[in-house]
């Protein structure tokens, strides 16, 4: 049976993605060999027979301590090694990275060992182990439009690979019409949720009559007493959700969302069509969130609010303007959608193929 190897690991912006294109493969016939680390997000996504999970010894760089960016050195030439030996023993047809440190190992020894490498990059700035990768790569698949400042026929503007589930999500025509009364708010931090959000959202949300709100908020772990305390004290009426295993049940169930700028997040909601606001982290790496953010800002398909000391204020201003507006909502949700292209699973199913011999 042919494999396809893929390189992910660490956050779920690399891991579904990833896992999304490895189950495509999977559904084509192929084995896949998913070469991770020990601690990622990918030991508790994967769930499937045709994965074989394999580890690697790789760890970041950037930011660290002279003693660690040396103990890091040491593991990305043990990676190498590593990555060499999984590879020739396991002779995929296709390697496919999609960024962060645990690629960079897999993608050198595919290129020594002659396996095409495809390389996914997710966020509007390329991160460091990419910007690397891509002097590796037959081609590249950028979910933002020119973010290697490159426009040569190695690199194909894709948008990110969503799971198949957010195609059963509510479209923006049944969503958002004049018949409405009333706005349910998601407001999530990602898996961990974002403490800037839980500390500033419930008295946020104080300012607004509540009567036509509802309001429901991913906390994180260990987060949701605190957060559902805060709206307490407001008199608001809301869910409190440490973590969401039907995010898309969610998102059928909003009209407007409030979350961080990163890209497994934007592409979900440009698939399904949602008005969102977003608040990007401020000291993600490189300020990749902003440049997301801003990318969809400046085609009028998300609002952007910065984490400033005068964000409570901008989001008031901002969500009166729209609270009662299904138009405003309704231009959002489709500008979202015409963002990326719509059929990114197939763009780089079909594209991808072509290099396997």
């Amino acid at each position: 049976m042919k494999v396809v190897a893929i390189f992910a690991s660490g956050t779920g912006g690399h891991v579904y993605p990833a896992y999304t294109m490895a189950q495509v493969y999977i559904n084509l016939g192929y084995k896949v060999l998913w070469i991770g680390t020990k601690n990622g997000l990918e030991n508790k996504v994967i769930d499937n027979s045709s994965v074989i999970l394999e580890h690697i010894s790789s760890q970041g760089i950037r930011g660290k301590s002279l003693l660690k960016k040396f103990l890091g050195l040491l593991n990305f030439i043990k990676s190498i090694y590593e990555s060499y030996k999984l590879i020739k023993k396991y002779k995929p047809s296709l390697s496919f990275g999609f960024g962060g440190y645990v690629s960079v190992g897999p993608s050198i020894a595919s290129y020594l060992l002659s396996v095409p490498l495809m390389v996914h990059e997710q966020n509007a700035v390329v991160g460091t182990a990419n910007r690397i990768n891509y002097y590796f790569a037959k081609r590249i698949y950028e979910t933002f439009p020119l973010s290697f400042k490159k426009n040569n026929i190695k690199i194909i503007h894709t948008g990110n690979p969503v799971r198949p589930s957010f195609d059963k999500v509510s479209n923006p025509e049944y969503k958002y019409n004049d018949s409405n009364t009333s706005i349910n708010i998601l407001v999530m931090g990602g898996s961990q949720g974002a403490a800037f959000l839980n500390n500033t959202m419930p008295f946020a949300f104080s300012h607004f009559h509540n009567t036509n709100v509802s309001i429901k908020h991913i906390s994180g772990p260990n987060h949701a007493g605190s957060v559902k305390n805060k709206y307490l004290k407001y008199s608001i009426d809301s869910t409190v959700i440490t973590y969401s295993n039907s995010i898309d049940k969610l998102y059928d169930w909003a009209d407007l969302v409030i979350c961080r700028a990163g890209s497994t997040s934007i592409s979900e909601l440009a698939k399904i069509g949602r008005a969102v606001i977003l608040v990007p982290f401020p000291y993600a790496t490189d300020n990749h969130q902003f440049f997301n953010a801003n990318y969809l800002a400046k085609n009028s398909a998300a609002i952007l609010l910065e984490e400033k000391v005068e964000f409570i204020e901008n989001f008031i201003t901002t969500v009166n303007i729209i609270l009662n507006d299904q138009k405003r909502l309704y231009m959002l949700s489709k500008n979202i959608q015409d963002i990326f292209p719509l059929n990114t699973i197939s763009l780089i199913t079909e594209d991808s193929l072509k290099f396997i011999k």
